[in-house]
């Protein structure tokens, strides 16, 4: 593991996901697993899979946006699911000049989400128009769909973030400069803002900050990409997510606002700053695409039909909920 600045910048995980149904939801039989697994990403090298109890069926391609692994076993009793993974991680840093964005033209800076998605790298978030209004009552996770990020217009989002007339005007001229003052306001605004309106965080919901990063840069007019799994934080893995940001002259940069607001909150400015541009690199993404469906398909709903971090069991005649069974992580770094 190589740590700078209290941050990790290169590590060697493994990671064991277990799942167990309750027993009192058991029954003999088929029973068919999905348990999650690291999707592609461009700072992992992925490594291998290293045990699997039962001997799983099928893995996802790498780069599936909700990539799983598979089991189809057929049970006398009650046993673990689980799968472990070996893989590298060292994301790379991007320090974003602010100056620098202002002077290069952004290719992506067009208003609307069918322009933003042809900037989009694969199409790993498809993002649609939300044309109700944002009424206060209105939460982040309601413009978070089961299968895309929702994209107010224009005028909303300015509303959203309080942007005044001449700000508008100058963020949003002719000439759409200033690309660089707006991406970092959007950055701050969600990495500080704790109530109000469309802006509320949701308790339970860890991932409606960087939800709301990623759905105000494509309103006014940023690419923007969303990637969801696990951070790894004083040797457990708990659920989070992080923002990928098209930002000219640098690509494709990495954004967290929930890591920034936990550094705020704790005083650390410079590790907040660090996640404008930045993840470290304890993280396990799971997820590309939110509401992608597993592969192989299941025959019942899902129990988490958003995104790919608990698992999910299926009998033959049903599917379980979310209470009927449990997951855990467990992870080692070197």
């Amino acid at each position: 593991m190589k740590e700078e600045n209290g941050i990790v910048r290169e590590a060697d995980i493994e990671c064991t996901f277990t799942l167990m149904i309750n027993e009192s939801s058991f029954k003999p039989g088929r029973v068919r697993v999905h348990l999650p697994a690291p999707v592609n990403a461009e700072w992992l090298y992925m490594g291998q899979v290293l045990t699997s109890a039962p001997a799983f069926r099928m893995i996802s391609i790498e780069d599936h946006p909700q990539r799983s692994t598979w089991f189809d076993e057929v049970l006398e009793e009650n046993r673990p699911f689980s799968v472990t993974y070996a893989f590298e991680s060292a994301p790379e840093a991007i320090v974003p000049d602010i100056g620098e964005i202002n002077r290069t033209s952004q290719p992506g800076r067009a208003i609307g989400p069918a322009l933003i998605r042809q900037y989009e790298e694969k199409n790993h978030c498809d993002c649609s128009s939300y044309t109700g209004p944002l009424a206060d009552k209105v939460t982040v996770m309601d413009l978070a769909s089961e299968t895309a990020i929702k994209v107010p217009s224009r005028e909303e989002a300015a509303r959203i973030l309080g942007l005044t007339h001449e700000e508008v005007a100058k963020f949003f001229g002719d000439r759409a400069e200033n690309t660089g003052d707006l991406i970092n306001l959007v950055f701050r605004f969600c990495a500080n803002h704790t109530a109000g309106s469309v802006a509320e965080v949701s308790d339970g919901a860890p991932e409606s900050r960087n939800i709301l990063l990623v759905m105000l840069m494509r309103a006014l007019g940023v690419p923007a990409r969303w990637q969801g799994g696990f951070r790894i934080k004083e040797g457990t893995a708990a659920p989070a997510d992080w923002a990928i940001v098209n930002v000219a002259p640098y690509g494709w940069i990495y954004m967290d606002a929930e890591a920034a607001h936990e550094a705020f909150e704790a005083g650390n400015r410079e590790l907040a700053e660090f996640y404008f541009g930045g993840i470290d690199a304890l993280r396990i993404p799971t997820a590309s695409k939110i509401g992608a469906g597993l592969y192989p398909a299941r025959d019942y709903k899902r129990s988490d039909e958003k995104y790919n971090l608990f698992g999910e069991v299926e009998f033959e005649e049903r599917g379980l909920g979310a209470d009927e069974f449990s997951t855990s992580v467990t992870v080692k770094v070197q």
